[in-house]
């Protein structure tokens, strides 16, 4: 399996002061074909209560949905997909999460001129594929 963000990477935000709710998502691309099996989102120990992971086409058509369980009270949370969604090579899509309190963590303007290339998964930079 591939990711891309490896599990020593941590936002600069663990756990942000709004306490409102949000879906987060980050547009990526892969390099070839393959299958979506699982998502994946880091979690400070603010952020309590459930959480779901959702998987859509860049133009918003919902793909997979899946509530995280069994999360520990902070750091990377991982959920597997219970059927894994064929991506197509050059192609956007967008992973997210939805979190009832927010005190999501963050990196602010981290996509503002560059993206993160961690082959063969590609998060955009802000811009690329739309905003």
């Amino acid at each position: 399996p591939y990711t891309i963000w490896n599990d020593a990477v941590t936002p600069a935000i663990v756990s942000d002061s709004d306490t409102n709710a949000v879906e987060l998502g980050v547009k990526f691309r892969t390099d070839v074909d393959g299958y979506i099996t699982g998502l994946r989102f880091y979690k400070g120990s603010a952020n309590t209560g459930t959480h779901i992971g959702n998987l859509w086409t860049r133009s918003g058509t919902l793909l997979a949905s899946v509530t995280f369980t069994n999360e520990t009270a902070s750091g990377w949370q991982t959920v597997s997909l219970p059927t894994p969604v064929a991506i197509t090579a050059n192609t956007t899509y967008v992973a997210s999460y939805h979190t009832n309190v927010g005190r999501y963590s963050a990196n602010v303007s981290y996509f503002a001129t560059s993206g993160v290339d961690s082959g063969p998964l590609h998060a955009l930079a802000d811009g690329v594929d739309g905003s």
